[in-house]
């Protein structure tokens, strides 16, 4: 039986595990995630986390496509940023 193949996702681990949940198989992408190195894993949840973000906020309310945040309010490891005073 010939089945069509699809686009090759081996080429990376990160591809892998994402393709892999994608198609319902948690126990492949959970197999792919546990034989990359740690640093490798904590920079997959990185960029995950990017692209969460690019997806809904932080309240798990959707973002319009488009939508630019007028204020940031947390800096890149997730904490409040100081608010400036103007003119001080």
């Amino acid at each position: 039986m010939n089945r069509p193949q699809g686009p090759s996702v081996t080429a990376f681990a990160e591809t892998s595990a994402l393709c892999a949940v994608l198609e319902g198989g948690d126990t492949k992408a959970r197999r792919i995630v546990s034989d990359m190195l740690p640093n490798e894993r904590a920079e997959f949840a990185a960029q995950l986390d990017r692209l969460r973000a690019m997806l809904a906020d932080r309240f798990g309310n959707d973002i319009p496509s488009g939508f630019q945040p007028r204020v940031r309010v947390l800096d890149d490891e997730g904490h409040f940023l100081a608010r400036s005073e103007k003119g001080s």
